[in-house]
């Protein structure tokens, strides 16, 4: 029986030891293949010039009497439209939004703590209206970039004429960015291609050919290179920052 013994243990030990080499050289493998590549960042980035400005009329009014507030502001959408007629823009590019008319009241003393919420305003039971805000918005979208900033400046005119009239500064946006969209993937690829082949060239090595690459989002940034709106927020600025960037897997050639 301990003839028979000495013969099984030594046989187990070595089926051990075969297994046990045989995962260890698979881990090798494995891990030989995972290092055989380089995963880079290839970036494209382009200055883009806004096909499409908007300038936003603010019409403002505080009245008693609703009608009052109606007709006031109907005199300042007059006045408005005019000066718009008079630049030469067209009918096509602006449009005059609903009148919103907002009610506000008056507290009661009388009036116990509990509050109604009507349409986000808070309301005191037994409340009456005191007066009512106005508000209406006429809203300017040209192609004309180069002309935005003159039309703004004109039409600040109107500020003089009236206190409650505001001339926002125009936003600038590209339309068009799908045109783009293609090329500046295909720059981002040859970039991340550089990249590895620049950065296997230190051991002697090159790129064997391509993983996998993936696409990040697009982002519009702001433009540092016109110094006139270089303080500008991105939305006021006329020339546009476009970048993408691809994350790109190569194989190595020993």
């Amino acid at each position: 029986m301990k003839k028979i013994q000495f013969i099984i243990i030594p046989t187990i030990l070595s089926f051990g030891l075969i297994i046990s080499s045989a995962l260890i050289s698979n881990a090798m493998n494995k891990a030989n293949k995972d290092g055989n590549r380089i995963t880079v960042k290839g970036v494209s980035e382009r200055r883009i010039k806004a096909d499409k400005a908007l300038i936003n009329i603010v019409i403002s009014e505080k009245s008693e009497n609703i009608d009052e507030l109606k007709s006031s502001i109907s005199e300042k959408e007059k006045l408005a439209t005019d000066l718009i007629k008079n630049l030469k823009i067209s009918e096509e590019d602006y449009s005059i939004g609903n009148l919103r008319i907002q009610p506000n009241y008056a507290e009661n003393s009388s009036n116990t703590k509990q509050q109604i919420n009507i349409n986000s305003a808070t309301v005191m039971p037994n409340s009456k209206i005191s007066d009512y805000d106005g508000i209406e918005t006429i809203s300017i979208v040209t192609k004309n970039i180069d002309k935005a900033e003159d039309f703004f400046e004109k039409l600040s005119e109107l500020k003089l004429q009236s206190n409650n009239i505001q001339i926002d500064k125009p936003e600038y946006f590209i339309t068009n960015i799908e045109k783009y969209k293609k090329d500046m993937v295909v720059d981002a690829s040859r970039n991340a291609e550089v990249r590895a082949i620049e950065m296997l060239k230190v051991n002697n090595n090159e790129i064997g050919g391509v993983k996998n690459i993936s696409q990040g989002q697009f982002e519009v940034l702001e433009d540092t290179e016109d110094v006139k709106k270089i303080n500008e927020n991105e939305s006021n600025q006329i020339y546009k920052k476009m970048r993408v960037v691809v994350t790109a897997t190569y194989l190595i050639k020993y």
